[in-house]
């Protein structure tokens, strides 16, 4: 056998055919439980403050020996763990799924595998068969969280994760110089205002959240030590849009909604925008790559907004402009951020002459 490789060469990957995807795809549902399990079970809250045995975690976690001891094999296997019987401790990758990561990824497991996110993606034939989703347990997504403390808290901190990096790639682009308030219209507790706050000292900002989040907001907002230059408004933002900001942030609102609330929201924004004489609104959202052919983690996203509200959907820039359009917003500028999401500048339309 001829060999055309360098010894230092490695070897090259074989192509994964549609049968061999498919089972990656099958795999991907036991590891991630594999997952989840450990998070759930506090495996790597444990193993963060010391070395122990698969017996004292056991012990600690509340869990059987033996069963714990194939979970750390799996763990191990996966690169979150190294050590053996006499000792475990966590690697680089596991501290990511601590609490106290900067980012981490716990909060966003455990949402995930939450109950109610595992029954709505369960319900995905019955959403494609009639066209719409019907919510678990009988109760939109932000209502079921309501009276959900536990649940509503992590899902505040995965989004939190989620949107710093927004908030740290917006404060890079340039136009901040001029701007003195920027209102962040349902931006949970805060993150991408903390970031653009703490990187331009001249900004003030404005916090418009649901009245049951403004007061995770409040502590949020008080641990990066801003109570002073952000302000928190209780308000459902397709009711009241607070008046005399600069600039409006709309960061991941969008997808949550089916058109028509969309361009409710969107009119409601420029009208603010035209009270105020003048501004613009910035929308970050994921987008869907113009060729559909084209691979992109957005994809999976859509099907989440598709199974876990009401007309939500990922789109296109093209169709982020038709509802801007509509609203009576002309988009002025468009940039793809290092996060992955993608930003829209948009001002009120100039008003057609009859």
């Amino acid at each position: 056998m001829t060999l055309h490789q360098s010894p230092d060469t490695p070897p090259a990957v074989p192509a994964i055919d549609g049968f061999e995807r498919v089972q990656k795809m099958l795999n991907g549902m036991p590891d991630f439980a594999a997952l989840y399990t450990a998070v759930e079970l506090g495996v790597f809250e444990e193993l963060a403050a010391e070395t122990m045995t698969c017996d004292e975690l056991a012990e600690a976690c509340g869990a059987d020996p033996t069963m714990m001891g194939r979970l750390l094999g799996w763990l191990q296997a996966h690169s979150f763990v190294a050590g053996n019987p006499a000792g475990y401790r966590l690697t680089e990758d596991g501290h990511v799924l601590t609490a106290d990561a900067n980012p981490s990824q716990r909060h966003a497991v455990l949402v995930t595998g939450s109950t109610y996110w595992r029954e709505a993606l369960g319900h995905l034939p019955d959403t494609i068969r009639c066209g719409y989703s019907n919510p678990p347990e009988g109760h939109p997504l932000y209502e079921y969280l309501i009276f959900t403390n536990g649940l509503a808290e992590t899902f505040d901190r995965f989004m939190t994760a989620r949107s710093t990096p927004v908030g740290r790639d917006l404060a890079t682009i340039d136009g901040w110089a001029d701007v003195r308030l920027v209102a962040d219209l349902g931006g949970g507790l805060g993150g991408v205002l903390a970031a653009l706050v703490h990187a331009h000292p001249h900004l003030r900002g404005i916090l418009a959240e649901r009245s049951t989040v403004t007061g995770r907001a409040h502590s949020y907002v008080a641990g990066q030590g801003l109570l002073s230059r952000i302000e928190i408004i209780a308000a459902d933002i397709f009711d009241y849009v607070p008046r005399g900001a600069d600039r409006y942030l709309l960061s991941s609102i969008l997808h949550n909604y089916g058109p028509e609330a969309c361009v409710t929201l969107l009119t409601g924004v420029r009208q603010t925008l035209q009270d105020n004489g003048g501004g613009e609104v910035w929308i970050v959202e994921g987008t869907l790559p113009r060729r559909p052919s084209t691979a992109s983690p957005w994809y999976s996203t859509d099907i989440r907004m598709m199974s876990l509200f009401q007309g939500g959907r990922v789109r296109r820039v093209s169709q982020l402009r038709e509802l801007a359009n509509q609203a009576g917003l002309s988009i002025d500028r468009c940039a793809h951020l290092p996060c992955g999401q993608t930003l829209l500048v948009a001002s009120p339309a100039p008003e057609r002459e009859c």
